[in-house]
């Protein structure tokens, strides 16, 4: 996997190589809002993960009314008669 690694990143820095001097702002903005989106998407993902776990600290009893409630709102929202 590292000389497949190694190979893409050759790849990229000859292409880079052949890229016009005037032309080298836009593949620097390019790069920088790449990696600020990958950024975001990692703190996305943490934040997201960090809510994994909070069904543990509820008991099982807690866990079984907040199903039942999740339930009979769904159930109440989509059983509505909408006249349009």
């Amino acid at each position: 996997m590292i000389r497949q690694e190694d190979s893409v990143y050759q790849s990229i820095l000859v292409q880079l190589s052949a890229v016009p001097t005037d032309y080298l702002q836009q593949v620097d903005n390019f790069l920088r809002n790449l990696a600020r989106e990958i950024h975001q998407k990692e703190q996305n993902r943490t934040e997201i993960l960090s809510l994994a776990g909070a069904w543990s600290e509820m008991s099982d009893s807690d866990f079984d009314e907040y199903l039942k409630v999740v339930e009979n709102t769904k159930s109440e929202m989509f059983s509505r008669d909408i006249e349009l």
